[in-house]
């Protein structure tokens, strides 16, 4: 089966090498992924693989990729349901000022 990684010799136009800041919710993304590793919630070939598996992968940045991924494996490890994920996402983003 060919994952998102095995592109090589496909067209995919150029490669965008701007520079971007880098937003607040993409170092809390890096931070809990880290965390997740150090605590061996998970690991990288763990992350890697949920990562290829993102079904809308190439219409995601690179964090959210990280953020979408992450999310599944809590889920798939019955850490944490998707309810409680929406929950809190949804509170974050009240307290954020985001809605």
């Amino acid at each position: 089966m060919e994952r998102p990684h095995d592109l090589g010799g496909e067209p995919a136009g150029p490669v965008d090498r701007r520079e971007h800041e880098v937003e607040d919710w993409e170092r809390l993304t890096d931070a809990i992924t880290i965390a997740l590793d150090r605590k061996g919630v998970k690991t990288t070939d763990e992350h890697r693989r949920a990562i290829e598996s993102l079904p809308d992968y190439r219409e995601l940045s690179y964090y959210e990729r990280w953020a979408a991924a992450t999310e599944n494996l809590l889920v798939e490890k019955g850490l944490l349901s998707r309810k409680e994920i929406d929950a809190r996402a949804e509170e974050l983003s009240r307290a954020w000022g985001e809605r």
